[in-house]
């Protein structure tokens, strides 16, 4: 209570700040410290998802491209190209330069290395074939190149030659090649690697994405859908 000046009876008081004290020392700690914020592992994710799907990209061409091509390997031939003529070389007697009649056959294989030397000049071969047999009783098979790339078959009853080259289709060839692991070795490990990315990016991609669009909507929708798919498939098909 405070007096008014003169009054006698009164005791004069003044109005002075009480001592506050000071919090102890966790308080002001706190608000000096930043607080931790929560690893936003979406963010991530998202990262390792957008660098490595760039980094698959050349690899997924690969295995696409022949896919396609050797899902339809009942249709062409998905490694090379095949190019087929007929040309007419004459009668063994006729190429040998001798008289005709008896047996054109019998005598092509008679004179066989002879037969096949003139064959090989009038196709105008650098080379002799590598190796020439008999696959038939009318069917005298040289092959000039590598493999099946370069194949005369001679019917010396027709004295026709039936000629079949083979040559690599471009670039698919070789996607071939890594797609179908033909190489083996190393490669068998990068294609695991791959395999692994892909499903990485499989999960990683249906967990970046939220609300929605995300797996609790649309998204869990199409997986659904995606699953369902080869499971009906090998049902309905095997």
């Amino acid at each position: 209570m405070t007096g008014r000046p003169g009054d006698s009876g009164s005791i004069a008081t003044t109005d002075r700040p009480r001592d506050v004290e000071a919090p102890s020392g966790g308080a002001s700690a706190t608000r000096g410290k930043p607080k931790r914020r929560p690893l936003k592992w979406r963010k991530w994710l998202l990262i390792l998802h957008r660098d490595i799907g760039f980094f698959a990209i050349g690899l997924t061409l690969v295995y696409a491209i022949s896919g396609i091509a050797v899902n339809h390997r009942e249709d062409w031939n998905f490694n090379q190209a095949v190019d087929e003529e007929q040309r007419a070389l004459g009668v063994p007697s006729t190429l040998l330069g001798v008289a005709p009649g008896g047996d054109e056959g019998q005598l092509a294989r008679d004179r066989e290395d002879e037969v096949v030397a003139r064959i090989t000049a009038v196709l105008q071969r650098e080379k002799a074939p590598r190796k020439a047999f008999w696959r038939g009783p009318d069917r005298l098979s040289l092959f000039y190149g590598e493999a099946d790339t370069d194949v005369v078959d001679y019917l010396p009853s027709k004295g026709v030659a039936e000629l079949v080259t083979r040559t690599d289709r471009f670039l698919i060839r070789d996607m071939n090649y890594l797609h179908l692991n033909e190489g083996r070795g190393a490669w068998t490990w990068i294609a695991d690697g791959f395999a692994v990315i892909l499903i990485f990016l499989a999960i990683s991609g249906a967990l970046v994405v939220r609300g929605k669009r995300g797996l609790r909507g649309r998204g869990g929708m199409l997986t659904v859908a995606g699953i369902l798919l080869p499971l009906i498939a090998v049902l309905l098909m095997r």
